[in-house]
């Protein structure tokens, strides 16, 4: 049987917007997540693909990949114990005045999911959240770059 790093390799080393990704009636990737999940518990799989996410994505693009694959994968609806502090990591390695086009929407559907989930966003109460005004998420993004500059 695949380990959690086996799989997570395969998920994640590969383009999300190449026109060789799970084509259709061939989505190789997205079977072999699900069959991640029903292999392992989901908090043993998060923290693997957060370590991929930090050590494999460095640049503004992989990032965006990583995020591209991990909502393709249906990772959105799963619970996670650090949703300031990923939404916060994301926005600090992709600088959104530079990539809206590329990432904004899909960062900001991403936030807001992932947030409403733990109960930190309510859209019905603010319909107008914006995930980059969130103090919460500001102070995230400025601490990221802290332990950054630290290392």
């Amino acid at each position: 049987m695949k380990s959690i790093e086996e799989y997570t390799d395969y998920l994640f080393n590969c383009s999300f917007t190449d026109d060789s990704f799970d084509p259709e009636d061939h989505e190789e990737h997205l079977e072999a997540s699900w069959e991640l999940f029903e292999r392992y518990a989901w908090e043993d799989i998060y923290p693997v693909w957060m370590k991929h996410l930090h050590t494999n994505c460095q640049t503004p693009e992989e990032v965006i990949n990583f995020v591209n694959l991990y909502v393709y994968y249906e990772a959105l609806n799963k619970p996670i114990k650090d949703p300031i502090e990923f939404v916060g990591y994301l926005y600090y390695k992709v600088d959104m005045d530079k990539y809206w086009d590329e990432a904004g929407e899909l960062f900001d559907g991403l936030a807001i999911e992932v947030l409403s989930n733990r109960g930190l966003v309510n859209m019905m109460e603010d319909p107008y959240y914006n995930p980059l005004k969130d103090k919460r998420i500001q102070n995230a993004i400025s601490n990221w770059g802290k332990k950054n500059k630290a290392e």
